[in-house]
């Protein structure tokens, strides 16, 4: 069978169209990956500062018993397989209301959650913290250290005490 030119021409066209829709899909499937990957509390934020950690240990208590009343759930999660903190929208409707940035105030909880546990456990977990954990600066750690009673209040936990007898003096002889 003889091509003819216009034969020769509409195949050209088709095979012209064929390549060029099979190299856009790369650079299109490349483009919708980066669109599908999901920021995170974590992403993009600065260092905790003390005035911004004494205003979250004004409002967490407050959270805590609204969270426990609604049977709310914030706690850490992964996305993507990077660090995250779950909540819910009316989570972070009721957050908002009480003036703060949703994905601040959980960046901060988690951020002291995880300076918690490196405090407890007396090491900073390089290369071996759970997956959820995020990376705290060691200056978040040093504010952990500093307000750790605070922290531990408006979080609900106890600050660890050691039962001390009455001081009894040595018998005079």
């Amino acid at each position: 069978m003889l091509l003819t030119p216009i034969r020769l021409i509409l195949l050209l066209t088709l095979f012209l169209g064929f390549f060029a829709a099979y190299t856009a899909v790369p650079e299109a499937f490349a483009q919708s990956k980066k669109s599908q990957i999901q920021k995170t509390v974590y992403d993009k934020q600065p260092t905790i500062t003390e005035k911004e950690l004494l205003q979250f240990f004004q409002l967490l208590p407050k959270f805590r018993a609204w969270a426990h009343q609604n049977h709310e759930e914030a706690h850490p999660s992964l996305t993507n397989g990077r660090p995250d903190f779950f909540y819910s929208n009316k989570a972070a409707a009721w957050i908002k209301e009480n003036e703060w940035d949703p994905r601040r105030f959980f960046c901060v909880m988690g951020k002291m959650a995880a300076a918690l546990v490196i405090i407890e456990e007396g090491n900073d977990f390089k290369g071996t913290r759970p997956k959820d954990m995020p990376t705290v600066s060691k200056l978040e750690k040093e504010l952990a250290h500093r307000h750790l009673a605070q922290l531990l209040k408006a979080g609900g936990m106890p600050a660890p005490t050691v039962a001390v007898d009455a001081p009894r003096l040595p018998a005079k002889h």
